[in-house]
């Protein structure tokens, strides 16, 4: 039972981190748009190459910008966590499973 309990909090703790993925990067791109027109208001080399070069237009794959991190590599992050997470529930489910077998004498050994 204490297995199945676990299973059950790592499923529920691995959508809830695919959605907060999801919702960072709506956040993100949010964030971003907000940024840019604020910055638009400015002038000059310097808030060009800010905009081009560190903070990226957003939907950018650009490593380094700004944008691409909001986007890209924190929902990237967090939907790693949430793999990581329904590897480990398999592995228990399995495990559980295996082991009620082996306990049952159905596993053969």
């Amino acid at each position: 039972m204490a297995m199945f309990v676990e299973n059950a909090a790592l499923e529920n703790a691995k959508k809830d981190i695919e959605t907060a993925a999801s919702k960072f990067k709506t956040m993100g791109t949010r964030f971003l748009g907000t940024l840019n027109t604020t910055l638009s208001t400015f002038s000059g080399e310097t808030k060009d190459a800010l905009m081009q070069n560190k903070i990226g237009a957003s939907g950018s794959e650009v490593d380094g910008t700004l944008a691409n991190f909001l986007e890209n590599q924190i929902p990237a992050l967090l939907n790693g966590l949430a793999s990581l997470l329904e590897g480990n529930r398999t592995t228990i489910d399995d495990s559980d499973r295996k082991l009620a077998e082996a306990i049952s004498g159905n596993g053969g050994g």
